[in-house]
């Protein structure tokens, strides 16, 4: 009677073990069909490390550059910054599919550079996200500054209130900062989402 005890919990045991590979199987060969590609223009200046891992060199001034994630699968992107010094974002910072992303840089004014990286996250292939080390200029990098101060002006935009009609005009990062824009005539609050796809056309 003992023996067929035993028997019986080896069989179960083998059975499960039998199941946990199985399913083990299974979430390799789901990896394996996560399409997860990260792609950017040439004229980024852009420096590959290996098969996950990118650095980019940004200027001193304000600037967007687009980017391209290719993809099947859902995903995220996030950032980790040197001394909690945030100099830019990206829009949209998740979804689903392929996608334009901006990745949109704030003017650096202090003399050093700022640091910090932007990582891509494919949640259902997780071995394949990516992880984009960024490094912006500051004074010290640069002889002439005053190039810069012009930029400011561009990303600047007036545009009319969705309740009320009447114009607002924002600087596009004090929006970031804030997370929304007040109209001052109605004051409804306006998400900086909403008013980036007004700023750039984004769909």
């Amino acid at each position: 009677m003992k023996n067929l005890i035993s028997l019986k919990a080896v069989a179960l045991f083998v059975s499960m073990l039998a199941c946990s590979v199985t399913f083990s199987g299974c979430s390799d060969e789901d990896s394996d069909s996560i399409q997860a590609e990260v792609v950017f223009a040439d004229d980024v200046n852009l420096t590959i490390i290996n098969q996950g891992e990118f650095s980019i060199e940004l200027e001193q001034g304000y600037s967007i550059i687009p980017f391209e994630i290719k993809s099947n699968s859902e995903w995220e992107i996030s950032f980790l910054f040197e001394n909690d010094n945030t100099f830019c974002f990206a829009y949209p910072n998740k979804g689903k599919g392929n996608a334009t992303v901006h990745l949109c840089v704030n003017k650096n004014s202090s003399d050093e550079r700022c640091t910090g990286k932007m990582h891509v996250v494919f949640p259902e292939g997780s071995t394949k996200s990516k992880i984009v080390h960024l490094s912006q200029k500051g004074n010290i990098d640069n002889d002439k500054n005053d190039e810069f101060d012009d930029l400011y002006a561009d990303f600047y935009t007036t545009f009319s209130c969705f309740e009320c009609g009447n114009p607002i005009t924002i600087h596009i990062f004090d929006v970031y900062k804030d997370g929304c824009v007040t109209c001052p005539w109605c004051e409804l609050e306006i998400p900086y989402e909403k008013i980036l796809k007004k700023m750039y056309n984004l769909k």
